[in-house]
């Protein structure tokens, strides 16, 4: 870098008192021109304002969005996989601000005369490990988990092509993600047994059910569609102009009620949110009540040194604060 400017701005003149007016003024036009040239020479040589967003900027950078349908069993369940699939890329390309070419759906959408290859356990954990390699720090993740899925008694599976892939295969492959925002939609049955080896600091995990005996059909991926479909001034709760990832979840678990309402149906599924990292979701009724309420003492922390337990962040603080990133109505 040049003179600094400090100590051009400390020279002098010396004064001449028998200078006349004309000499004065060009002296002083002189020395104007000058200095307005070492400030234009400074000026060019100091580094420019940063205006990208730093890395605690709450604006992420690209968004990759991953939609894995598993084996569907049947033909019925397999145009409703398609249908719903679609609507969702549809929803996160059209509505939201994901590029198309950042959206990756497992398997692709079918042709009529061609049928994508099926989803295989090889080709999700190969698909994440990809990701890992791309993600930036101030990127975003979300991922859909669209299917059938079981509870043996000690893991849970979520059914694809050949060999399952359990709770602990995909936390182990989700593990190297290391983005800022990280919403994760497990939305088949069974899928609250994923949300503790899934769960960590930084991620949202949104389960369709407790981890609990909640085996049945769920309603919570067509509640989804249903929802992606409402105006956002429906879905903004607060009233502040924005939607966030709770306010969209307590929507789709408000349809999902309504669903099982619809057919005089007792609810078999109870979705959970998880965002403190500490692998226990919440439920909508749970999560309603301690939103906005700061902090909660979870008695399982380690004591503090007065003997007293450390609070622990109450589930849906970080998705009370991380949004849908809607696009203007002249964007669509």
């Amino acid at each position: 870098m040049g003179t600094p400017l400090k100590s051009v701005l400390s020279a002098t003149r010396v004064y001449h008192p028998n200078r006349t007016v004309v000499e004065a003024v060009m002296s002083d036009w002189r020395w104007g021109c000058f200095l307005y040239g070492i400030l234009a020479v400074l000026i060019a040589d100091e580094p420019a304002i940063q205006t990208a967003n730093p890395p605690d900027s709450p604006v992420p950078g690209t968004r990759w969005a991953l939609i894995l349908s598993g084996i569907p069993g049947d033909e019925q369940h397999a145009a409703l996989f398609q249908q719903t699939a679609t609507a969702w890329e549809k929803w996160l390309t059209t509505d939201l601000q994901f590029e198309s070419s950042h959206v990756l759906r497992l398997p692709g959408s079918a042709s009529p005369t061609e049928k994508p290859a099926p989803l295989t356990a090889e080709v999700i954990r190969n698909t994440l490990a990809d990701l890992s390699t791309k993600l930036g720090e101030r990127d975003a993740l979300w991922v859909f988990l669209l299917g059938h899925g079981n509870y043996d008694g000690k893991h849970a599976w979520f059914h694809v092509e050949g060999r399952d892939p359990s709770q602990a295969d995909l936390g182990r492959w989700l593990s190297n993600i290391r983005c800022r925002e990280q919403v994760l939609w497990l939305t088949q049955a069974n899928s609250g047994w994923f949300v503790k080896p899934l769960s960590q600091p930084g991620r949202i995990v949104v389960a369709a059910t407790a981890a609990d005996d909640e085996s049945n059909e769920t309603e919570f991926p067509e509640a989804l569609t249903s929802v992606t479909r409402l105006p956002v001034e429906k879905l903004d709760a607060d009233a502040d102009g924005k939607v966030s990832v709770a306010e969209f979840f307590i929507a789709v678990s408000a349809a999902v009620l309504e669903r099982f309402a619809a057919d005089n149906r007792f609810p078999t599924e109870h979705a959970q949110l998880d965002d403190n990292g500490d692998g226990l979701g919440t439920e909508v009724l749970a999560l309603k009540e301690t939103l906005g309420q700061g902090k909660k003492v979870d008695d399982s922390a380690e004591p503090e040194s007065d003997g007293k337990p450390k609070p622990k962040q109450a589930d849906g603080e970080l998705a009370r604060q991380t949004f849908l990133p809607f696009r203007t109505p002249n964007e669509r």
